[in-house]
């Protein structure tokens, strides 16, 4: 039925670009400048909260962000530990 192929495509995108905006809303904390920019910043831009940006990523979109850019996060995460200790 090409109504729900369509949703089905439709419904593959969504997720496809919801996972793009937790890997940049991961980039923007975790390897931006010397400073995460600013939760407030990122939600108003990405259409999260400002709560819903700190938890909108998790450490396997900060390992795919890594394996990207090919360098670690700017400072360790909370509640994780660097692989060389």
């Amino acid at each position: 039925m090409p109504l729900a192929l369509a949703l089905e495509d439709l419904k593959a995108q969504k997720a496809a670009v919801d996972a793009q905006i937790r890997r940049l809303l991961a980039y923007g904390r975790e390897f931006h400048g010397s400073r995460p920019i600013a939760l407030e910043e990122l939600a108003r831009h990405s259409g999260y909260s400002f709560s819903g940006v700190r938890t909108a990523y998790s450490e396997s979109e900060v390992r795919h962000v890594a394996a990207q850019i090919g360098r670690e996060p700017n400072w360790p995460r909370r509640g994780t530990v660097k692989a060389d200790q």
